[in-house]
């Protein structure tokens, strides 16, 4: 386990009452269901199920004769997966404690879901041809990822840019736009590929933007900020708090964060 995600699992770990969080969560995760319908007797596969958003409603769709495996990293999340498992009489949901860029499967799956955890993954293009390779012929493949503008994660590309001459590999880059979603699909072999874009929610800028350290933000391909100088670090937020007072003065003081919803047939 390297560092980037011993990382990721604290930070989830750390999230106890994560479904408690506001309603983006499980409205996401409903929508993605809505978007690729399920049928009774199909054997599904949630990667990064966290506390089993997507893959509870999808293990009551699929019963009694389908089955549903989640595979997560965070033993917290899934503590709290288990909970709802048992208050809910389900038994046809297993769960997994794994990395899922490191395991493997002997079953074909019907339907693969990642819902906002496919930015995660540390080399996306492979974890792409695996979900192809898990697939049976005519499954699906359905994600979703946050669009550019969402996390401000535009404005900090930019000013990475412009300050340093970084082109900083946010983690949400791979797959920020449209086209870079349906290329890589493409590239793996899929076919039929829809996406659809839905706004998630609409938040405040306020000082907790500006007063992000950007140099410890989450970096699964590597982290070129780690490498400035203690004075370009704080050079760097001093400019990112400028970008976030500008946006203010352009657009307001909210942002409208979007997601898109993928899904691709082998």
């Amino acid at each position: 386990m390297d560092d980037y995600k011993q990382q990721v699992i604290d930070f989830f770990n750390r999230r106890t009452a994560y479904d408690a969080e506001g309603k983006s969560h499980p409205n996401e995760a409903k929508r993605l269901l809505e978007y690729v319908p399920l049928k009774s007797g199909q054997v599904v596969l949630d990667i990064a199920t966290g506390t089993g958003l997507v893959a509870i409603s999808a293990a009551k769709k699929v019963a009694p004769n389908g089955f549903v495996t989640g595979v997560d990293m965070s033993s917290g999340m899934l503590k709290q997966a288990r909970s709802k498992i048992v208050a809910e009489g389900i038994n046809n949901l297993d769960l997994i404690e794994a990395d899922i860029e490191a395991i493997a499967f002997d079953v074909k799956f019907d339907v693969i879901f990642c819902c906002s955890a496919l930015v995660y993954v540390s080399d996306i293009p492979r974890m792409i041809n695996k979900c192809y390779s898990w697939l049976k012929p005519g499954g699906c493949f359905a994600f979703t990822t946050p669009d550019k503008k969402s996390h401000l994660a535009e404005v900090k590309v930019k000013v990475c840019q412009d300050l340093f001459g970084i082109d900083l590999p946010h983690i949400i880059k791979p797959l920020w736009t449209s086209e870079k979603c349906r290329n890589l699909l493409q590239q793996s072999g899929f076919k039929n590929i829809a996406i659809e874009k839905h706004l998630y929610s609409r938040t405040k800028i306020s000082d907790n933007y500006s007063s992000t350290r950007l140099e410890r933000e989450f970096y699964p391909r590597g982290n070129p900020l780690s490498n400035l100088s203690e004075a370009k670090k704080e050079l760097l937020q001093v400019e990112y708090a400028k970008a976030i007072t500008q946006l203010i003065a352009e657009r307001g003081v909210w942002q409208e964060a979007n997601n898109l919803h993928v899904k691709a047939y082998k």
